[in-house]
This record gives C-alpha cells, sequence and structure tokens, in this order.
C-alpha cells in the first residue's frame, strides 16, 4: 500500500484561514477548467472562459456566459446565487429534487480548487475549508437545502470527476492559458434522464 505523503504546511495554514492560498500562481486556467468539466458532467449548460492577461482572475460560464468585461466583476452573495440557481435547477434537471440539484451545484462550484489540487499533486482527503466566493456560495446553497455537512462528499465528488476526466481538464486550461478564452462548440441540450451526484 502506497503511504499517503505528509500534507504541505502551506496548505495546512490555508485550511485554518491564516495564509492566503499557496497554489494561485499559474493556476487559474486549471481552477476555470475545473469548473466547466464538473458542470459538463453534470448536464449544466457551460458556455465559455475567460482568464485575465496576466493570468491571476478568471471567470467560467457555467448557466450565463462570461462577458468581455465580467472577470473582475464582484459576484452577487451567496443567499443570493444560492436562489437564482435553485430556481434555474427545474429548467436544468426538470424533476430533480432541490437537495439533489443543490448537491451538483455544489460539485461544480468547488471543482475550481480541486482542479488545483490536483494539478500541484495534492491529495486532500479531509474538507478544504476556503473562505472564498466558489465556496461561501456553495455553502449558501447546500444550507439551503438543509445540507450543511455535506461539503466534503461535494469536494470528493469534484475530485472524482476531474481525475476520471482530467485530459479534458488539461485541454481547457491549455486553451485558457494560450489564448486567454474558451468557448464551449457544443450546444447544450437538457438531459432526458435525471442525472444523479452519485451515479457518476
Amino acid at each position: 500500500m502506497q503511504i499517503e505523503p505528509k500534507p504541505h504546511d502551506d496548505l495546512k495554514r490555508v485550511i485554518f484561514d491564516s495564509h492566503p492560498w499557496p497554489l494561485a500562481e499559474g493556476s487559474t486556467p486549471y481552477h476555470e477548467a475545473g469548473h466547466l468539466i464538473a458542470g459538463l458532467a453534470l448536464g449544466m449548460p457551460c458556455h465559455n472562459a475567460r482568464i485575465s492577461p496576466d493570468g491571476t482572475a478568471g471567470r467560467a460560464g457555467v448557466l450565463n456566459p462570461v462577458g468581455e468585461n465580467s472577470i473582475t466583476t464582484p459576484p452577487p452573495s451567496p443567499d443570493e446565487v444560492a436562489g437564482i440557481y435553485l430556481q434555474c435547477a427545474c429548467v436544468i434537471w426538470p424533476g430533480l429534487p432541490a437537495a439533489e440539484a443543490a448537491l451538483n451545484y455544489a460539485v461544480m462550484l468547488v471543482a475550481g480548487r480541486q482542479a488545483e489540487l490536483i494539478n500541484a499533486g495534492i491529495r486532500l482527503g479531509g474538507e478544504l475549508h476556503c473562505h472564498d466566493p466558489d465556496h461561501q456560495q456553495s455553502r449558501a446553497i447546500l444550507a439551503a437545502t438543509g445540507q450543511r455537512l455535506a461539503m466534503t462528499w461535494a469536494q470528493r465528488n469534484a475530485r472524482h470527476i476531474l481525475t476520471a476526466k482530467w485530459p479534458e481538464v488539461v485541454a481547457i486550461a491549455a486553451e485558457l492559458r494560450e489564448t486567454g478564452t474558451w468557448t464551449n462548440t457544443v450546444a447544450w441540450v437538457r438531459q432526458s434522464r435525471i442525472p444523479a451526484t452519485t451515479g457518476y
């Protein structure tokens, strides 16, 4: 059996919120690609993605396309996002219970940081507790459906999806790094079956 390597001290400080995220340099394309691949795997409309010229900021167009000037626009509050996402669920996954839809959204939202971890070769078995907008939104969506304790599950499922589709993450990240943009050329089609986050 392979012994899990000792975690990085920097990562420990991030988990306990006493140090900035250590993987920021060069990781933005992987972060945005992680959102897109998880969203696509779960049947969400994924339109495009953009990163800033210096590579320090980005946004993935899941549900709505990203405009040229919206990379650095502050996102709405987590509670607003939770309300918007849950209202959209009936369009994306007709008949899917709100709790399942919330789990799908949470998986997509946390997939950005998980993609950064995978790219850096860091395996984190427990919950990554961040205060960035993705994690705040994810927690709000889970709380709105009575699933406050599901964050660890969402992160592990995101990691499962991303490792299964890692070549696709790398391909999108490479295009973002090279051109600053990625556009989905495949039109979104609503799934005829109800996707189950547990069935991927």
